[in-house]
């Protein structure tokens, strides 16, 4: 073996493209490999959330992201309607970038930024980092691990060459057929099948004008027959569009589905299209058994696979990739013990589990609506009477996957063996609301500073350690426990009154995640025992 690295990456997607800039982003070298030339034609994702917008804050790419190509005026209202060009029974209004209100519990906003932009703003951040390298067109092959690191064949798809590597440690982010964790033997469970959707790209300029339609973002479809499609601007600008058929009778193909027919259905008008791809797949509700096996490691679609309602898929892997990076990162700089990274596996394994399943409870949601619907399309009393009363049914039930601060702020590591808990008990995981928390394991809460920073951007390379008040104690002793152990630490006092209610103790450390590790009102008769916990020695 010709070469050693770091840590090899498989697959060039947004979550592996997140772990290479996270690597990166601490100064860790590191190669990823991606079998295809990484262009995306038909995108899996477009919606980048609130906790991946903060990464983003964090990693200093979130005005590229606020800038992409998406209009800053578009809105992003969800609407409900019987056709795009029939009757609409409820809209949702979300605005667009440019008129968003604050977010009280974030410095950041969801946003619309599809794969299309999102994949190359996460690739030019990740090759600007020092010893970060991308290969397109080059495959895993085989891989064996020992007890000191994996040895990977590698084939460059151009060439035809083929090499052999070693690499301290190896991280699948190779999506759902991950070939890594069927060769580790590692097993999904949950509800292997909850469907096959159908997706339909297409190109319509003016399509809403004809419709007679108020722009929006995201259209649900309900007519005679039920809730059967949703229909999405992906691209306002250059008239890109997605229709999804919820299901189909997992019998078809993309050569026998009737798209014409499944087009005009969900636009209520014959129109003339261009069509760019479509694919029909199976939706899922599956985690994996493991997270890890010795030195490698599974992310993102490897290990969680969720049904698209609530758009938690790509962000949950987007969270892992944070996770292990800044863990990977303390291990290869020599102060990560040796329970580091373990604690992935126990922290963003519980986080799977709930977002799968809250993502299926949503999709499952979508059957409330599927009998009873046969006049909700006449112009009579009856069925306008039928289109108030469904109208305001799903923006109630349906409407859910689209209030999701909770689901995507607010998760936890309840329970982590680098945590230290404080006995206080845990709020309440509503998937809606989010309820700021400084307790062990919660995401450190957002304030905006004195200085016009949030908190969050406190939290970047380095653990900190936060100080309120004036009378907050002295923490030479914390500090010099974290140098003798190569720990990074920042120390920082904050004055601010709002900030000090809501972290609640005088001490709070925050790792480089942003999650709190310990807080307390009074520096620990031994901190070196805090440092140890939470560096997982």
């Amino acid at each position: 073996m010709s070469r050693r690295i770091p840590v090899l990456i498989v697959g060039g997607g947004p979550v592996g493209l997140a772990l290479a800039a996270e690597l990166g982003f601490h100064g860790v070298a590191c190669e990823l490999v991606e079998q295809t030339d990484g262009a995306i034609v038909t995108p899996k994702m477009n919606e980048v959330n609130v906790r991946t917008m903060e990464f983003c804050r964090r990693w200093g790419i979130a005005d590229a992201v606020l800038n992409c190509p998406f209009p800053a005026d578009y809105p992003l209202d969800v609407v409900f309607v019987t056709s795009l060009a029939g009757h609409e029974l409820a809209r949702m209004r979300r605005p667009g970038r440019a008129n968003q209100a604050p977010e009280p519990a974030s410095p950041m906003r969801l946003q619309a930024c599809s794969q299309i932009w999102f994949d190359p703003i996460l690739r030019a951040f990740a090759q600007s980092c020092p010893g970060v390298r991308l290969r397109h067109r080059c495959r895993l092959e085989a891989f064996e691990v020992s007890s000191d690191g994996v040895a990977a064949d590698l084939v460059d798809l151009a060439s035809g060459a083929r090499e052999r590597v070693a690499a301290d440690y190896l991280v699948a982010c190779d999506g759902a057929n991950s070939m890594v964790r069927r060769a580790l033997g590692i097993g999904l469970g949950g509800d292997s099948v909850l469907g096959h959707p159908a997706h339909l790209f297409f190109r319509a300029p003016g399509l809403l004008e004809r419709c007679g339609r108020a722009p929006g973002t995201f259209f649900l479809a309900i007519d005679r027959d039920g809730l059967w499609a949703n229909i999405r601007v992906v691209d306002p600008v250059n008239a890109l569009w997605r229709l999804m058929a919820l299901d189909t009778d997992g019998h078809e193909t993309a050569e026998t589905l009737d798209r014409e027919g499944l087009l005009r259905r969900a636009i209520g008008l014959a129109v003339d299209v261009e069509w760019l791809g479509m694919s029909i797949w199976t939706r899922r509700a599956v985690v994996a058994e493991r997270y890890q096996a010795g030195r490698v490691f599974l992310a993102g679609d490897a290990v969680h696979q969720l049904s698209p309602t609530g758009a938690l898929g790509m962000n949950t892997g987007i969270a892992d990739a944070v996770d292990l990076g800044w863990k990977l990162a303390a291990v290869l700089h020599g102060f990560g013990g040796a329970r580091l990274l373990a604690s992935y596996e126990a922290e963003r394994r519980p986080v799977g589990l709930r977002n799968v399943a809250m993502a299926a409870e949503f999709y499952l949601q979508h059957e409330a609506f599927e009998h009873g619907f046969a006049a909700i399309e006449d112009d009579t009393d009856e069925g306008r009477a039928l289109r108030r009363r469904c109208g305001d049914a799903l923006v109630r039930g349906v409407g859910r996957m689209f209030r999701t601060l909770g689901l995507q702020i607010g998760y936890r590591y309840d329970g982590s063996p680098i945590c230290v808990p404080d006995g206080t008990a845990a709020p309440a995981d509503d998937p809606e609301t989010c309820v700021p928390s400084a307790r062990p394991g919660a995401r450190a809460p957002h304030v905006f500073l004195a200085d016009g920073r949030s908190t969050l951007d406190l939290f970047r390379r380095g653990f900190v350690l936060l100080r309120f008040g004036a009378g907050a104690p002295d923490v030479a002793a914390f500090a010099a426990a974290a140098q003798r152990r190569g720990l990074p630490l920042d120390v920082v006092t904050l004055h601010e009154a709002q900030a000090a209610a809501l972290y609640q103790r005088r001490l709070v450390l925050v790792r480089p995640d942003g999650h709190v590790a310990w807080r307390g009102d009074e520096v620990p008769a031994d901190p070196a025992r805090i440092i140890d916990r939470v560096r997982g020695v």
